[in-house]
């Protein structure tokens, strides 16, 4: 997939999200918006991260979930993903 492409992506998913959190106006609906625009920014960071150099020969391995402190609520479960080399760090 091109780069050009993936950021067409991400902003359509960004502004998509704006809208929805507009049109909403429910604090739970914030959460999630956070979440999904950061899980899916760390995802395409690894994504760069496997073809570049440093992880040619790494490969995606799922995620591990951490907590997220948020100004609404306590803490979020959010979801960050690894390399099987263990060598990514979003």
């Amino acid at each position: 997939m091109k780069k050009e492409t993936r950021f067409k992506q991400v902003k359509n998913l960004i502004f998509a999200g704006l809208k929805n959190l507009y049109n909403s106006q429910d604090e739970l609906d914030f959460d999630k918006f956070t979440l999904t625009v950061l899980e899916s920014l760390m995802l395409l960071e690894r994504e760069e991260y496997l073809k570049s150099s440093l992880g040619k020969w790494d490969s995606g391995n799922g995620s591990y979930i951490r907590d997220f402190r948020s100004l609404r609520t306590n803490s979020l479960q959010i979801s960050i993903p690894r390399s099987r080399n263990g060598e990514f760090k979003p």
